[in-house]
């Protein structure tokens, strides 16, 4: 279940999130433009879904080039003082270069190319897919929600031609 926390006294900027994520490991920090601080662990089950999520972008990444980011990784995504961890995601070298050598040293202010959000059962699955398409209005070229229970995928934008996801393989991680 997430934990929604306002601790603006105590995480007043990206080093005091760093610090914290680093303070409590396993836990995932996000925060929202207004200071507010998502806290979620990930159970057992949802980290091997959004670990094979995780793979199945690394593995793109090996043959295509750009990066794959994991579901620790954080992206200052905007408006305000966002910063959003999808379960995975991908970037291309192209869009990593865009960015200059100070905005690389923390959170990186660009949204993925690519992002994978699957649903927690602490989770509601709308909540999900609006964070999911949020990521769109940030730059996000293709973004995907998926709802292990239902074995609900809703995609967003369109995939690089040689992109091929197998579903199944992360909603039955």
């Amino acid at each position: 279940m997430a934990v929604l926390l306002r601790t603006p006294l105590v995480i007043r900027d990206d080093e005091d999130l760093m610090r914290t994520s680093e303070l409590h490991p396993g836990y995932r920090f996000e925060r929202e433009a207004d200071g507010a601080i998502l806290v979620s662990p990930t159970a057992t089950d949802d980290g091997a879904k959004s670990g094979e999520a995780f793979f199945q972008l690394a593995t793109y990444s090996k043959k295509h080039g750009g990066r794959a980011f994991d579901s620790s990784t954080g992206f200052a995504i905007g408006p305000g003082q966002t910063v959003r961890s999808p379960d995975a995601s991908w970037m291309s070298d192209e869009r990593i270069a865009s960015l200059r050598a100070e905005q690389r040293a923390g959170f990186w202010p660009i949204s993925p190319d690519i992002v994978i959000e699957v649903r927690s059962k602490s989770d509601n699955f709308n909540e999900t897919v609006t964070k999911t398409r949020s990521y769109m209005d940030r730059g996000t070229r293709y973004a995907v929600a998926i709802d292990p229970e239902t074995r609900n995928v809703r995609e967003f934008g369109k995939a690089p031609e040689d992109l091929s996801l197998d579903f199944s393989a992360i909603i039955d991680a």
